[in-house]
């Protein structure tokens, strides 16, 4: 049928039979509305046309329309990060918003004057002084994974259930007959980090292990992995590690390569898995058991989080949001041998 107007969100509520407030919601992804209607009222959304005229609501919620993303210092190489990226530009674009990229030297007083309504900081860091700044700064900010102690309290976080992950990973190895596992630690000081050294730590205790750890600097380059893993790796004694596990996507693979060049064959004599999975992993030879931390989800929620933080504030009313994505445990080659 041709219209003679726009689509509004009250054509569509009366499609529908709900109030224009659920179409909206249903739309912006915000509010408690349930998938089943997020999808229906999508379909309809699409079936007469509709196209959320975004310049109007800015203006009258006096805001720029944008988001800030500042990714971690030396992250841009790391697929992770592009994923997560991609993640919060689709749903930034999907509610009408733009995101504007800070350069990781972006100093705090510059980024109070940017023309964005918040910012989104990916895996803050203690090491980090930028972080610090813009945690303390004029606009809202929503981080991606908690900040560490010592850090001012963000006005939203969204995380991964990161313990019970490692955990699991942990048992899997046990089953396939470790007793000696290590890990290779970056050394970074954000919530993932520490969160996965710590469960590890625990794990091992609970199981009356010696837990191992090989800190390195990050981003390592291979020579830096490969002494690290040689020295994990050699005879001590009667208790040669038999199992590595890796904190990053991009370490692990120097670490299969250093494990078979000093004659370790990779998941049969040494169990090898990473704490970040990529698709990479999934094609190496032998494939790499990781942890998939979903991280287009993890951008889209996180975008969704700062939405809501914005819709909080025009409401007058502050509120902590604090979002959980799932993740899983991608059981690959790597690990179904037995040590």
């Amino acid at each position: 049928m041709r219209r003679d107007r726009a689509v509004t969100l009250q054509d569509i509520a009366d499609r529908l039979g709900v109030s224009r407030s659920t179409a909206s919601f249903a739309i912006t992804g915000r509010g408690r509305v349930s998938d089943e209607m997020r999808r229906r009222v999508r379909e309809v959304a699409d079936e007469l046309g509709y196209r959320p005229n975004t310049v109007a609501r800015h203006l009258k919620g006096s805001r720029t329309g944008m988001l800030a993303l500042r990714l971690p210092p030396d992250s841009t190489a790391m697929s992770y990060y592009m994923e997560a990226t991609f993640g919060i530009v689709e749903e930034a674009n999907e509610a009408g918003m733009t995101v504007i990229m800070l350069p990781t030297e972006q100093s705090g007083d510059r980024a109070d004057q940017l023309p964005a309504d918040a910012i989104i900081l990916l895996d803050p860091d203690l090491n980090d002084p930028e972080v610090h700044t813009l945690l303390a700064g004029r606009l809202p900010v929503i981080t991606g994974e908690p900040v560490p102690s010592g850090l001012p309290e963000p006005r939203a976080s969204v995380t991964s259930a990161h313990d019970p992950a490692v955990r699991e990973l942990m048992d899997h190895l046990l089953e396939r007959g470790i007793r000696r596992p290590a890990m290779l630690f970056p050394e970074l000081r954000g919530y993932w980090a520490l969160t996965v050294r710590a469960a590890f730590e625990s794990w091992c205790a609970e199981h009356g292990i010696r837990p191992r750890i090989s800190e390195v600097a990050h981003p390592a380059p291979p020579e830096v992995i490969h002494a690290a893993v040689a020295e994990l790796v050699a005879d001590d004694g009667d208790d040669p590690v038999d199992a590595i596990v890796a904190v990053s996507d991009g370490t692990v693979l120097s670490v299969v390569t250093s494990a078979q060049q000093l004659g370790r064959r990779v998941g049969e004599d040494l169990l090898v898995a990473a704490l970040v999975d990529s698709e990479v992993l999934s094609l190496t030879q032998p494939s790499i058991t990781a942890i998939d931390l979903h991280p287009r989800e993890f951008g889209r929620r996180c975008v969704r989080s700062a939405l809501a933080v914005l819709d909080a504030d025009a409401a007058g009313v502050r509120t902590a949001i604090h979002e959980m994505v799932p993740v899983t445990v991608q059981f690959r080659a790597s690990t179904l041998g037995t040590a």
